[in-house]
């Protein structure tokens, strides 16, 4: 269960400190359905459905999710780290036992691999983890389609303190190693995935780990454009991205809280 996630989810919808909900309010967004690539969509869906509707209706279904959309994402992102975490502590385990049951051997002075199901399953995660990343970053704000506005809950916003604080939790975001993600998410949505053949974990002083590529500061088309030479640990990289990503929704969450519409206060 992605426990931080739901729990974002029923701050949104029961707070303290908005009578409705921190969502509610149609002066908070952008209400203006030329503004929106979804509606097109919507009102074909309404119209199909026999019903009346005007661009208010479209507007309600256009933006009354876009915030819980922000958090769906967060939650893949918790979730697929669960997932990390777990493997690799089984096959931490997995390899203790092996050694435990070995005769003595001097230290290994080369290279030492892991092959497991939960090395593969770990990078399986790790990659997906890496991507839900990029997709958070998206429902924030995206390019649009057709020469129409940026879309994602910023463009979304009205103007004010509120849409303000999103912007700033968006910039630390990408201030973070979310920067990162979305490089390598691109490389593994559009090409290919981060590592080559089986997908195998390094022992390094006795740790499971599993090798990471140096920082990333730009685009890269092939995986041959990656260096490794900072000894850097996927798993550690995945604990900043969690961290990273706990920080940007408690603070746009925070944002939502320190600006309810006046008529919504208790």
């Amino acid at each position: 269960m992605a426990s931080l996630a739901n729990d974002w989810r029923r701050r949104i919808a029961f707070n303290p400190k908005s009578k409705v909900g921190l969502a509610w309010g149609q002066e908070l967004w952008n209400w203006d359905v030329q503004l929106y690539e979804g509606a097109t969509g919507i009102a074909a869906a309404l119209s199909a459905r026999g019903r009346p509707f005007d661009d208010d209706d479209v507007l309600y279904y256009a933006i009354r999710n876009v915030l819980q959309d922000v958090v769906d994402a967060a939650g893949g992102v918790e979730l697929a780290h669960k997932r990390l975490q777990e493997s690799i502590r089984t096959a931490q385990a997995k390899y203790d036992d092996l050694q435990t049951s070995r005769a003595i051997t001097p230290p290994v002075s080369h290279y030492e691999g892991l092959s497991l199901e939960e090395t593969e399953n770990g990078w399986y995660s790790l990659e997906e983890m890496i991507i839900w990343a990029r997709i958070l970053d998206d429902r924030l704000r995206r390019r649009g389609p057709r020469n129409m506005p940026d879309q994602g809950l910023i463009p979304a916003l009205a103007d004010g303190r509120r849409r303000d604080s999103v912007i700033a939790a968006r910039s630390r975001y990408l201030n973070s190693v979310a920067i990162e993600a979305r490089y390598l998410a691109d490389l593994n949505l559009h090409s290919q995935p981060l590592l080559a053949g089986t997908k195998s974990a390094h022992i390094i002083n006795g740790k499971v780990t599993l090798d990471f590529p140096d920082r990333v500061t730009a685009a890269i088309h092939d995986r041959a454009q990656l260096t490794y030479s900072d000894g850097r640990d996927g798993v550690r990289f995945a604990d900043d991205v969690m961290a990273a990503v706990v920080q940007l929704m408690e603070s746009i969450l925070a944002g939502f809280e320190m600006n309810v519409p006046p008529r919504f206060q208790p």
